[in-house]
């Protein structure tokens, strides 16, 4: 070996070796806005500095805006709309933007829209009916880890930071998108091509309005399947969930009718639900406001939990009952009416604390606002609630949730 082969080797040896003893440090420190991630292979791994192991809570939303932003500018030269997957759409495009597939879990419906097959002037519905049901053998094979890593934006979001997420998913990444739909967890290619085959039998075109016709649909000649899913799917989707669901809602002294309630509310039993927040899972947890809360209740440190983290059901069941949990045993404590406390925790989960605080007091400080909610009764929290909540959304969905509680109570 050369002299000079000698130094390369050392200098690779010492690189390896300060590597390793930060990657320690790092897992060790106790920070109070970092994402645990694992560093890229190769030599990326080697060049990677300490900024590079770790993100922060204002980093992970940065990422985030810019990945939405640039996978909306692509899918713009395709589709006006520009659609990305929410809380209870799923939204899926080809690789050449030519197809998309949507899983609407609130309409319970997939909608697939492709390129027009046409013999002439007249729809090929034949072809178009091959075509529909080959995709949705591709669309129901579809696990949660697949989805998790062919997401653009989760793409974009790894490149960005130069760092890839790690993959919490575990044994639920291979538990498929709409597993609900067959009798097994882990069902067979012919259970699958069958499924597809009953599905894909009732479905129907939806033809726009000719007055909703505008220029791109005319340059885009592009048909819409409607495939409605079976009624009972959310239910036994919940059944699936049910065992975890009881046992956080038990760790955390909290009604699993409640649980299933904002799990419902939130994403409709969509895993891999997503808004602009950007907030991720089955309850909706921001990585860096409720996440960083539970994540001290469960580990006693603070952590900004990644989105793969919180796309396992599981996971994010257990952060959000843990986050439901500080809602109303701890910053909500000093209101005397439990069901009073309910109603604001309810609130306070969708709108935050100091909302839900100046609705009914005029004062954003729990402290200052809980002595006037002591003197009111819990029927008249609801009804402030109910009417001054600043924000439909919350107004809608306190109501929503106590109605879905009553349901899922004869769970």
């Amino acid at each position: 070996m050369t002299k000079y082969s000698h130094l390369l080797a050392e200098k690779i040896r010492q690189t390896a070796v300060k590597t390793l003893v930060f990657s320690c440090l790092c897992v060790s420190a106790l920070t109070s806005a970092e994402v645990q991630v694992i560093p890229k292979a190769g030599h990326e791994a080697a060049a990677a500095s300490a900024q590079d192991t770790q993100l922060s809570a204002l980093q992970l939303k940065r990422n985030f805006k810019k990945s939405v932003s640039a996978y909306r500018a692509e899918l713009r030269a395709y589709w006006p709309s520009a659609e990305i997957s929410s809380k209870s759409r799923l939204v899926f495009y080809s690789n050449d933007y030519q197809q998309k597939q949507a899983i609407d879990f609130k309409a319970n419906e997939i909608q697939i829209t492709m390129p027009s097959l046409r013999q002439g002037k007249v729809l090929n519905y034949r072809e178009m009916h091959k075509r529909l049901e080959k995709t949705l053998v591709q669309l129901l094979s579809t696990n949660l880890q697949t989805a998790v890593n062919k997401d653009p934006i989760n793409t974009n979001m790894e490149t960005l930071a130069g760092i890839r997420y790690a993959q919490d998913l575990g044994v639920m990444g291979r538990d498929l998108i709409l597993g609900e739909l067959f009798r097994d967890e882990r069902p067979s290619i012919k259970a699958v091509e069958r499924m597809a085959k009953k599905l894909s039998k009732a479905a129907y075109i939806r033809f726009p309005a000719v007055a909703a016709l505008n220029l791109a649909f005319a340059f885009n000649d592009r048909t819409t399947y409607i495939i409605s899913m079976p009624e009972k799917r959310i239910r036994t989707k919940a059944k699936r969930y049910q065992p975890f669901v009881y046992d956080y809602a038990q760790k955390y002294s909290l009604p699993p009718s409640l649980v299933f309630a904002i799990i419902h509310a939130e994403s409709h039993f969509n895993p891999l639900a997503r808004s602009q927040a950007p907030a991720f899972g089955l309850m909706q947890i921001v990585p860096h406001t409720a996440g960083m809360d539970a994540s001290h209740l469960i580990y006693k440190q603070q952590k900004v939990l990644s989105p793969s983290y919180l796309y396992n059901p599981k996971q994010n069941v257990q952060v959000g009952t843990a986050y439901f949990h500080i809602l109303y045993y701890r910053y909500l404590k000093d209101i005397s009416d439990s069901k009073a406390r309910l109603y604001c925790a309810i609130a306070a989960y969708n709108a935050g604390t100091s909302s839900v605080m100046k609705a009914l007091t005029g004062s954003a400080r729990i402290s200052t606002a809980v002595d006037s909610i002591n003197r009111m009764s819990a029927p008249e929290v609801l009804r402030k609630l109910l009417r001054q909540m600043p924000t439909a959304e919350t107004r809608d969905y306190l109501n929503k949730v106590l109605n879905l509680q009553k349901t899922y109570a004869q769970f």
